[in-house]
């Protein structure tokens, strides 16, 4: 699908670094081009780029702020929802707008695919630049299939026999919450749920710990290709960095551990693969600069993401749509 002469006039459309596989950017090709209408005339289009590209930059755009955000994104899909299973901190902005993360800033963040390891996801993200740090807080990307294709036969076929078992533990003091994750206060009303989303749980006083088991690779439900969705590795502490936090968190012991992963079978991920799945992410790694006002489009299962660290103020948004049921996929 190509875009009519009149939107394809005015904008510009190439990759960042100027070469394939890196970050397909659409910018305006002349001043006081009113986005919110180009990208309701073009929401065919851009679905369809995002499917070959896994994810599309649009810089130069007048985006101000959190309300022209939402505003923008309601021209490309209205399919707001709310998603169990958090497990990232993060806070509520305004309807629909939450901050990307309040994970600590000096700390990267590892690649992942957002809730890649719960029962529904978000097919499609949308990050908004508010305020780029004043070093550092890039969000590398790294295209899910080809990150797919680096890993070895061996590998690959370990994790499609037995699957990943992911063990988390929600505790009131640290992280995310159980309350917060499951947006209630009541026990039982945890239970009840992660039941009902086949999760094992166990109370410790207010301690949750629970179990459940996933898929590695999983199929795009649009374009068909076979994906490394998953976080084997992102909640796998020893992917954990720098090395200093490695250790720090191993030392507490496994029952401590906020997440951890297994094989499906319990036995643990051998640390070379940990290694062989960073490696994978390192070499299909696409980073960049935000500029305020960039708006980041990315299919959730065909693109993952990361933080790097940074300083200063930094204030990336996000929301997250289009609601995927793991079990209209099996």
């Amino acid at each position: 699908m190509e875009l009519n002469k009149e939107l394809s006039r005015q904008v510009e459309v190439s990759y960042l670094a100027g070469q394939e596989n890196d970050l397909l950017t659409i910018r305006p090709a002349k001043t006081n081009v009113d986005v919110i209408q180009w990208l309701s005339n073009s929401k065919s289009w851009l679905t369809e780029k995002m499917y070959q590209e896994g994810a599309i930059l649009l810089r130069g755009f007048e985006i101000s702020n959190a309300s022209a955000f939402e505003e923008a994104v309601k021209k490309i899909t209205t399919n707001f929802d709310d998603f169990d299973e958090e497990a990232s901190p993060r806070h509520l902005v305004q309807k629909n707008v939450y901050t990307s993360t309040d994970y600590p800033n000096d700390y990267p963040i590892q690649f992942h695919n957002e809730f890649a390891y719960a029962m529904a996801w978000p097919m499609t993200i949308f990050f908004f630049c508010n305020q780029p740090a004043k070093t550092g807080g890039e969000t590398p990307l790294a295209d899910s299939r080809r990150v797919l294709s680096r890993i070895t036969k061996e590998t690959r076929n370990k994790f499609s026999r037995l699957g990943i078992l992911y063990v988390r533990m929600f505790s009131p003091y640290f992280g995310v919450s159980w309350k917060s994750a499951f947006q209630t206060d009541s026990q039982q009303e945890v239970d009840n749920l992660c039941r009902n989303l086949e999760i094992r749980t166990r109370w410790d006083g207010d301690k949750l710990y629970t179990s459940q088991f996933g898929k590695a690779i999983e199929a795009h439900p649009v374009t068909k290709e076979e994906v490394w969705f998953n976080h084997a590795f992102f909640f796998n502490p020893h992917a954990l960095e720098p090395l200093a936090v490695r250790n720090a968190v191993l030392e507490q012991g496994e029952d401590n551990f906020s997440t951890n992963t297994t094989y499906g079978d319990g036995s643990l991920i051998e640390q070379s693969v940990i290694e062989e799945i960073r490696e994978a992410y390192e070499k299909e790694k696409i980073a960049f600069s935000w500029q305020k006002g960039d708006l980041l489009l990315l299919d959730n299962m065909l693109c993952s993401h990361s933080r790097a660290p940074f300083e200063g103020r930094r204030e990336l948004l996000a929301i997250f749509t289009d609601k995927v049921y793991r079990k209209e996929l099996t």
